[in-house]
Order: C-alpha cells, then sequence, then structure tokens
C-alpha cells in the first residue's frame, strides 16, 4: 500500500474519532439537560397532583364545608381567618375513606372540637350507623393515615381523647357537633362517629332539647334552603364553649354549653334564612325546647370584649331574624317548638341586594352532626 493511501486512512479514522467524541459528548448533554429538568418536571407534577392531608394548617384547605368559604370568627382562638395558637388548635379535614367529609377545628389540650361544619344536602340514608368511634391518627402523628381510623378501646391517646375516656361514666353521651343525621349518604354518616366530633354532652340535654333542636333546623333547611338549581344546600356550623376546669375523666374538657347556627340561600323564598340556638350543658327536665334565636344574639352571647364573634362572615346571613315563622308548617316529626320565644321572623330583604347573589353550589361529599336516636355511653 502506498504512504498516499496510509496517511488517507490514517486521517479517516481521527476524523471518525472526533465524530465519535462528538456524538458522545452530544448524548452527555442531552442526558445532563434531561436530569436537569427532572427535579422541575416532578415538581410541576407534584404541583397539579391534588394531595390531601387531615390535619392541616389553615381553615382554608378545607374551605368547600363553609359558606363563601370563609370561617368563623372565635375570639382568641381563630380571628380573621387566622388560627392564632397553631401548637393548640388544629384543622381537621375530616377524611374518610380518602374522601373529605366535613371540617372540625380541634383544641388538643382540652380534648374536644371548637366547632364542626359542614355543607347540608339532605339526608339519602336514612337510618343511623353503629356506634364505631374513631380517632384522627395524625393528631397523634403528622405523617399517619391521612383517614379517620377505628380507636383502640383502652389507648390513652396524648392529643385526643379515646373511646375509653368515655365510657361507663353515666352522665354524658359522647355528643355529636355535627350529627349522622345532617350526613347525606350511609359513608357520610359514619364519617360522624369520630372522637374528634364529640364532646361530653349531659345525657338528657343531647337527647332531649338539643336533639329536637336538630331536627327542626332539619326540616326547615329540607324544605326551603333550596338553591337556583333547586338542590338542598344549607351551611351549618356548630361548637362548644369550654369550662375552665371541669374533665371527664381527668382529661376531658367538659363545655359549659353549645351552640349551633344555620345559613342558607332560599331560591323558592328569593332570600337568605338563618337562626341560631344554645343551651346550658346541664342535665334538663323533659319536653324542654331551645329557645330560636338570632344570629345578633349568637354572636353577642359569644363576643369578648376586645374581639368579635361571628360565625358567617361576609355572608348575607339575617343578623336579626329566625326561621320560626316556619315552624307551623312543619309537621309533629320535625319537633319544632309551638311557642316562638323569639319574637322576630324571617322578614322579606329590605334591598335588592339581598335577592341576589345566591352562592355558588359546589359539588362534593359533605357530612353534618348529632344524631335523632338516643347515644348511648
Amino acid at each position: 500500500m502506498s504512504s498516499f493511501h496510509c496517511h488517507n486512512c490514517m486521517r479517516k479514522h481521527h476524523l471518525a474519532s472526533i465524530l465519535g467524541r462528538v456524538h458522545t459528548h452530544c448524548l452527555e448533554m442531552k442526558l445532563l439537560k434531561m436530569w436537569c429538568f427532572l427535579p422541575i418536571a416532578v415538581v410541576l407534577l407534584l404541583s397539579i397532583i391534588p394531595t390531601v392531608t387531615e390535619v392541616v394548617m389553615s381553615m382554608s384547605d378545607c374551605s368547600q364545608f363553609l359558606l363563601h368559604g370563609t370561617p368563623p370568627q372565635v375570639p382568641g382562638i381563630l380571628e380573621g381567618g387566622k388560627i392564632l395558637n397553631q401548637n393548640r388548635y388544629k384543622p381537621i379535614c375530616q377524611t374518610y375513606y380518602n374522601i373529605t367529609r366535613f371540617v372540625t377545628l380541634y383544641d388538643i389540650k382540652n380534648k374536644i372540637p371548637v366547632f364542626s361544619a359542614k355543607k347540608y344536602r339532605g339526608e339519602q340514608a336514612k337510618k343511623r350507623p353503629g356506634n364505631y368511634w374513631k380517632i384522627e391518627p395524625q393528631l397523634e402523628d403528622e405523617h399517619d393515615n391521612k383517614n379517620m381510623m377505628l380507636g383502640k378501646r383502652h389507648m390513652i391517646y396524648t392529643h385526643q381523647a379515646g373511646d375509653g375516656d368515655y365510657r361507663y361514666n353515666g352522665v354524658y353521651d359522647r355528643g355529636h357537633l355535627i350529627p349522622s343525621s345532617y350526613a347525606f349518604g350511609k359513608v357520610d354518616k359514619t364519617s360522624t362517629f369520630t372522637l374528634t366530633n364529640i364532646v361530653p354532652q349531659a345525657a338528657t340535654f343531647n337527647q332531649g332539647s338539643w336533639n329536637r333542636m336538630e331536627r327542626c333546623i332539619k326540616c326547615v333547611m329540607d324544605k326551603y334552603c333550596k338553591n337556583n338549581n333547586d338542590a338542598i344546600e344549607g351551611f351549618v356550623v356548630t361548637g362548644a364553649q369550654p369550662t375552665s376546669n371541669t374533665t371527664l375523666n381527668n382529661r376531658i374538657n367538659i363545655p359549659s354549653m353549645m351552640w349551633s347556627a344555620f345559613c342558607c340561600y332560599s331560591s323558592t323564598r328569593s332570600m337568605w334564612l338563618a337562626s341560631a340556638h344554645w343551651g346550658d350543658n346541664v342535665p334538663e327536665s323533659e319536653n324542654k325546647y331551645l329557645q330560636t334565636k338570632t344570629l345578633a344574639e349568637l354572636y353577642d352571647q359569644l363576643r369578648t370584649v376586645d374581639s368579635e364573634f361571628n360565625v358567617f362572615p361576609g355572608a348575607k346571613c339575617p343578623l336579626h331574624t329566625t326561621v320560626t315563622e316556619f315552624y307551623p308548617e312543619m309537621n309533629n316529626t320535625c319537633n319544632c317548638s309551638s311557642s316562638f320565644s323569639t319574637p322576630s321572623t324571617s322578614a322579606p330583604p329590605t334591598t335588592p341586594t339581598d335577592l341576589s347573589d345566591p352562592p355558588t353550589s359546589t359539588l362534593g361529599s359533605l357530612s353534618a352532626t348529632s344524631d335523632f336516636s338516643p347515644v348511648n355511653t
């Protein structure tokens, strides 16, 4: 072979070697770019996948259960939508079978809820579930299961009540804030049987005037709380006022009083409706009825010197009228009082704006409180 041909072969081999290195470099750069952008892609992917946790940082994480998505104003606890002591008060998006059912603000020191809130959609399943009491795992370990779970009967929990705290006390029921009768379906009803939705409630109070109030308001909402799609839609918030040092089993605060309020837009009446109730958490005589009150009366009852109380901030819920005018229209099973203790009734709105802007209907699984049948201890 001539020297020319040998030299030419060497040039071709050198060129091929260079091209090979360039190709390898390009592949390496492509892989590097892919690896560089992979974390960004992962972040973007995670940002569009809904992540569900039950114990959350803000009430806004469960805003679908609140009228206009706005949480109540509770003096010293929840003001301007902010929880003042996040180490003590824990918002719980009450999750069961991976679906959020209602919302609770829970006090881990007193081991009772401050309040529970739910969007009422009527009642499809009528049967009351069994008393299988659940706890919130993430109150004990923030990395635990997001779903409420059956509690262990004799377990003493650090940050919440357990089933053993209530058993055989002889005086207090496990009193629902959101009753199972306010829940839509069977699973929704079962979800209300979590001890984070429960307070020690005097048995005769729970099964007496409080039970009658729940039945009555449910009847009102079923008949008059219809949105513009003719679907039942009402917002219920129920809470408890803790005592300073009265406890059950030396662990669980026994509230001094319980309160409840509802508000809804009535398309059939072209107006907003609201009422409130409260009662002392003490044993009571038979055939007692809670007085139906206005929202303004409830707010005045629970305000402090430094801060206002408001269940439905920014909403058009009437402050000075109630729904007692509808009571005569309710049947006997509704347990509405025949004598009205509050003279004010639901009057027509005084301004055109009160007739408009009903709440936007949101679909989803939601739940409520208390049972219409006796609650066993």
